[in-house]
């Protein structure tokens, strides 16, 4: 980018480019914010956020990539599910629910099922570019396989909110059917509505976890056990409201998180369990209102929204590689909105560059070529 700055090869065409730099942009500009105002430093929050920020260049270099390049992101995705279910479900049987921290990539079993289903879903997804290869029938077998395996994997792995993608998968699915008829269109929501009333009483009625949900509130509201898995969560979403109280604007900075709770155990609002195993709340959301205050909660939700934005208004594109490859965009976008609202998503640095380097991908594929200006010719 420097050096096209500098000689200008090509025109920067910074207009494609200046919504997602935005939002890429905005998580760094509130840790400087928060450093400013109240002196907090931390230099693995620097470290993750430059991951956000670095995606910039990635998109201006991506936008220059033919098509065809960029499409070939369907293989990473399905290599995702595939690897993800058969990890998942072998470390499931083998070695159980608390080791997936150690082969999983440092992703505890929520992060990783959440990650695994939505790649899942994508490879779904994809189906609606049609084959890529000289064996559709081998492609499309092997695709419905992983999705097959991805479902399976999240049920063994007992994650309940892996199961919050299913209505957006629904919905995304839906907004894709452009050139469908008004009377088709709501026989298919229908079809939608019915298999997702299906599959929540399914999963409601055969998962154990599910049930424990009603247990666990109702010992949270005696006082009787406040340290279930969603008591545990309700106490912490507590202790994050009472920190972006005391610093509204800015936050408290996320390296003192531990420290607030310690204060707040002193007050009896959190238990002992709470400040000795938990270093964040369990919410991306919260994390960012207690860490960086209101400016910290904007910056998330136009790194999930604005994106989503953009892939919503690209679904009405007549061309099909863009339209498919916006739901997939869509999906992504949405459904790691969704999972930040019961797990820290971003908590794992390495799922930083995850989240960026696909959304800025998927931007680059769906970014109608034509409405690109012709590179310069180099004088000599």
């Amino acid at each position: 980018m420097i050096a096209n700055a500098v000689k200008h090869y090509e025109p920067m065409d910074f207009k494609a480019m200046w919504p997602m730099a935005l939002a890429l942009l905005l998580p760094l500009a509130c840790m400087f914010s928060t450093f400013l105002v109240r002196g907090v430093w931390s230099n693995s929050e620097l470290e993750k956020l430059l991951r956000f920020a670095l995606a910039v260049p990635v998109l201006w270099l991506l936008l220059r990539a033919p098509t065809r390049w960029l499409k070939a992101v369907e293989w990473s995705i399905l290599a995702g599910a595939l690897a993800g279910a058969a990890l998942l479900i072998v470390t499931m049987e083998t070695e159980g629910r608390g080791a997936m921290v150690d082969v999983g990539g440092r992703y505890n079993a929520v992060a990783f099922a959440n990650l695994t289903l939505l790649f899942g879903g994508m490879t779904l997804l994809s189906l609606g570019w049609g084959p890529s290869t000289r064996w559709p029938r081998i492609e499309t077998a092997v695709k419905l396989l992983a999705v097959a395996l991805t479902v399976a994997a999240t049920w063994v792995s007992e994650t309940r909110s892996s199961w919050m993608l299913l209505p957006i998968l629904g919905l995304v699915f839906l907004l894709g059917l452009r050139n469908w008829k008004g009377r088709h269109k709501a026989y298919c929501a229908l079809a939608v509505c019915v298999a997702l009333a299906a599959s929540a009483a399914a999963i409601w009625t055969f998962s154990s976890r599910m049930q424990e949900i009603s247990h666990d509130v109702e010992g949270f509201a005696t006082s009787a056990n406040r340290d279930t898995s969603f008591g545990i969560r309700l106490q912490l979403w507590h202790a994050s409201i009472l920190m972006f109280e005391k610093s509204p604007i800015v936050g408290v900075g996320p390296s003192k998180f531990r420290d607030e709770l310690l204060a707040l155990q002193k007050q009896d609002i959190v238990t002992e369990e709470v400040v000795e195993g938990f270093g964040e709340p369990h919410n991306d959301m919260l994390a960012a209102l207690s860490g960086y205050g209101l400016l910290g909660l904007l910056s998330i939700l136009t790194l999930y929204l604005l994106p989503a934005a953009i892939f919503f208004r690209r679904l009405a594109s007549d061309d099909r590689v863009i339209r498919v490859g916006a739901q997939l965009g869509l999906l992504f976008c949405l459904g790691y909105c969704a999972f930040s609202l019961t797990e820290m998503m971003f908590r794992n640095m390495r799922s930083v560059p995850n989240y960026s380097l696909i959304v800025v991908t998927l931007i680059a594929l769906t970014t109608p070529r034509a409405a690109r200006a012709a590179p310069a010719v180099a004088p000599r």
